[in-house]
Formats: structure tokens, C-alpha cells, sequence
């Protein structure tokens, strides 16, 4: 299956033998040579986007600088090494296919690769079944034809929701379309296009397979693969307003008066921050750009990792789609743990599933789905439940993201294009939901779009 359809002892530093820089310019795109260049480029955010494209800047002895709002890089590349034997990743920690960059990469860091098995269970009329159950489903058969025919979709720009309902889709099995399509995207089906992940699907052509580095963080690999770019990134400085008046420079304000100035600017951060004014234009940005962000969606979301005495869903299991509070969990241990336990769960909460938890502390997040666990698995849940074990992240309240991952909604074609078209030739876009190759939503996505920024940075210097 192609990306969300379709790991060792545990290492939590990067081997300094690691030849990253060779790998990089190995994979870097053709660009036009650069003259030598008395300007100086910030980009803000120092996520995969940002590191790449710094990267890039340096190799061209071009003063670069990166602004970051939090206390450390890799944007929604985070690693959560407190609660778990193995690295446990809090955001992104798929590599979904195996003929990109980013798979190089990891692959190029020494990490064990695991392609994750694409092994499921659905909860249908309140029971686990296996895809063999159901081979005489009809209702079931029904809803995989309707996922897998969505790259072959020309119909209207619909919702998914909207588009099932015109299939006539039975109501029992709405939710693991919901959950095959959406959820896996950040979102929940009433709010994503179904001609914006079409389109996606047609154009994406980075390989096949899911994949888990085995035995290295995310973070860790994104600290030895860009160890050269570290030294010019300014931690806990969030910008607060750009000033682009001067056709001269452009000054930025951060959050405690400092200010900075440049002649390039790259802007990096989930869109959420912009959509939200955490950033202040002056002038306004262009009404272009503003419509175009309207037209790309990202919502809230909880990554909650349940961790457990005992596996009592089966080893050998990847995917569970279930109608309840979250609408997938996988193994994140799976191949990765120490003495291969795969005892911890990660339920994905996106979307509306995750706009009804407000207010929810973290812990009646938890008992919620041990309880729907437990009618699931003869109450096997809470009596195997490790306290110990379990973490809740919330991205939609985490400051500087807001969110987890764009993806398009309605009347949203061509909307990620409008949104990274430069400003003036000044103020350019990069990050994941400017990728336009289908990655939207992927850390490939953004490191895409940093190759695309770089070139147009290189042409106005030319």
C-alpha cells in the first residue's frame, strides 16, 4: 500500500562516524550556481524544513540563520525518552516510502530500517476481526474498494464524509474509512477532500512501504544528519512580527524586543502559527497568500501511548481501527523494544475524536480508551495496564504548533502552491504543507519543500 494506507537494542546518540554531509549533497537537487552574496538569510523555525534549507545555504557560503520558538530543534520531529525502552517518538515517526530523501537519510544514519507490517484489525459490530473474517463481508469488501479506488476519484470536491454517503457506504463500516483516510492524515473525515487525497495519492511517487528506524530516534538522526547547521540556530526566539517596508531589509521582532534583520526571509512554521496571527505582517500579508492558508487544513490531535504488562492484542498485530474515542492504535515497539516486549500501544486522536476530549484531563483521556480497550479484549486492558508506561501529547495546545499535520480541505486545489509563492521575492514558504508532490503531512514533505525554497532563493540572487 502507498504511504498511510499501506526497529535492536536501544541507541539514543548518533555514531560520530556518521558521513551525513556526503549524503546530503549526494541527494541535493540541481541548482544554479551562486555568486558571491553580501545578503544574509533567517528562516524561522527549525524543523526538518528549516534545517535542510540552512544546509543548503551554508554549502553555498551564504549567511544563514535560523529563529526557533521552543527550546530545541526538529519541529514535530520530538523524542519522548523518558517513559519507554526504545525511542519513542512524541510526533512524526513514520518514514513512509523507500525512494525519497528522507529515507536516505535514515538509512544513511546507521539506524536499523523496519518496514511495519500492514497487519489489521477492525472492530466491527463491537468485536475485533482479522481482514480474514471479513473476506465475506460485503459492507466491509464495500468500504476497502471505496479506499482503494480513491486515487481514481474525478468526482466533485467532496468531503470524504460526503463522498461516502454518495457511495451509500452502510454506517457500520463509515468509521474505518474514516480512520484509513483521515485520522491517518490528522484529521477526521468531515473535514478532508477527497479530490485533495486523490490528487496527493496520483502524484506521489517516493516509493513504497512504512517504515520505523529501529534502534535511533528521529531527532537523533536530524541532529547528526544537519550537525553543521546546529551552530546558527537561536533557540526560545519566536518572532513575533516581520517588517517588510524597507525594500532594503526586513526586520524582525521577537518575543523578548530583540530584532533581527535580513535581506532573505524563509518562513517555516506549521501554518498554524500564521492562520492564528502569532506572527504580526506589517504589511499585511497578501491576500493570495492569506485565501490560500484558509484552504489548508490542520487540526488538534492526541499521540497517546498506553503502556501494558502483558501483549494481549497479538504480536503480530499493526493497525487497529476501532469506532471509539481514537479511531487507530499501533505498536509503536514493534521490532524496537528491548527483548521485543511490543507492549505499548499508541492511540492516534485526530480531528473532531480529538475536539470532543476538551477539557479531558490527561488521565480521563487515558481511562476512556482503557475502558473501550477493555470491551474489546475481555477487560484485558486495565488489568495489564503499566502506568509507567503511558503518555499523553496534545498538539493542539502545544505553543508554536497548534496542530499536527495540514492536509487539503475542499475547494483547496492549488492551494498549497498559492501559499508558497514568494512575497516580493523576499518573503519565501517551505514546511510540510507547502510540498507539493502529495507529501503534505510527512517530514519527506518538508525536506521537499526546502529544496524547492532554496532554488527560488538562489534564482532571485542570481
Amino acid at each position: 500500500m502507498k504511504r498511510r494506507e499501506v526497529i535492536q537494542k536501544l541507541a539514543y546518540t548518533v555514531p560520530a562516524s556518521l558521513a551525513f554531509p556526503s549524503l546530503l549533497a549526494a541527494c541535493e537537487p540541481e541548482i544554479p550556481p551562486t555568486p558571491v552574496y553580501d545578503g544574509n538569510v533567517i528562516i524561522i523555525g527549525a524543523g526538518a524544513a528549516g534545517l535542510y534549507a540552512a544546509q543548503q545555504f551554508l554549502d553555498k557560503n551564504i549567511s544563514v540563520q535560523i529563529l526557533e520558538a521552543t527550546d530545541r530543534f526538529g519541529g514535530r520531529v520530538r523524542l519522548q525518552d523518558e517513559y519507554f525502552d526504545f525511542p519513542m517518538e512524541e510526533g512524526a515517526d513514520w518514514i513512509y516510502g523507500d525512494n525519497n530523501l528522507w529515507h536516505r537519510i535514515v538509512t544513511g544514519s546507521g539506524a536499523n530500517i523496519i518496514q511495519y507490517p500492514e497487519t489489521s484489525r477492525y472492530m466491527l459490530d463491537g468485536a475485533i476481526k482479522t481482514a480474514d473474517d471479513l473476506a465475506n463481508d460485503v459492507d466491509f469488501l464495500t468500504a476497502m474498494n471505496f479506499i482503494n479506488d480513491i486515487p481514481n476519484y474525478n468526482g466533485p470536491d467532496l468531503t470524504i464524509k460526503n463522498a461516502v454517503f454518495s457511495a451509500n457506504l452502510p454506517t457500520r463500516v463509515q468509521h474505518i474509512v474514516d480512520a484509513i483516510t483521515a485520522n491517518s492524515r490528522g484529521t477526521s473525515f468531515e473535514s478532508i477532500s477527497i479530490k485533495g487525497v486523490a490528487d496527493g495519492e496520483r502524484l506521489w511517487n517516493d516509493g513504497e512501504g512504512r517504515f520505523f528506524a529501529a534502534n535511533l530516534s528521529l531527532a537523533n538522526i536530524l541532529n547528526g544528519a544537519f550537525s553543521q547547521v546546529i551552530p546558527h540556530i537561536k533557540l526560545n526566539t519566536p518572532v513575533v512580527q516581520v517588517d517588510y517596508t524597507d525594500s532594503e531589509k526586513i526586520r524582525l521582532t521577537d518575543a523578548s524586543g530583540g530584532t533581527h534583520e535580513c535581506t532573505i526571509l524563509i518562513i517555516t512554521v506549521p501554518i498554524n502559527v500564521i492562520k492564528r496571527g502569532d506572527i504580526n505582517f506589517a504589511p499585511n500579508l497578501p491576500i493570495n497568500t492569506t485565501a490560500a492558508l484558509d484552504r489548508i487544513g490542520m487540526d488538534k490531535g492526541y499521540k497517546v501511548m498506553l503502556g501494558f504488562y502483558v501483549n494481549f492484542w497479538g504480536q503480530e498485530v499493526g493497525m487497529i481501527y476501532t469506532n471509539g474515542t481514537a479511531p487507530e492504535y499501533y505498536a509503536p515497539g514493534m521490532g524496537r523494544s528491548l527483548n521485543d516486549e511490543n507492549r505499548v500501544l499508541s492511540a492516534l486522536i485526530m480531528g473532531t475524536q480529538a475536539e470532543a476530549l476538551t477539557g479531558k484531563t490527561d488521565d480521563e483521556i487515558v481511562q476512556q480508551l482503557l475502558g473501550e480497550l477493555d470491551a474489546l479484549y475481555n477487560g484485558q486492558a486495565s488489568q495489564q495496564f503499566d502506568e509507567s508506561s503511558t503518555y499523553v501529547i496534545n498538539w493542539g495546545d502545544r505553543d508554536y504548533f497548534n496542530g499536527v499535520k495540514s492536509y487539503p480541505m475542499v475547494s483547496g486545489t492549488g492551494a498549497a502552491e498559492a501559499y508558497a509563492t514568494p512575497i516580493n521575492n523576499r518573503i519565501f514558504f517551505a514546511g510540510e504543507a507547502t510540498a507539493l508532490n502529495g507529501n503534505y503531512g510527512t517530514v519527506q514533505g518538508a525536506l521537499e519543500s526546502s529544496e524547492r525554497v532554496v532554488k527560488e532563493v538562489l534564482e532571485v540572487i542570481l
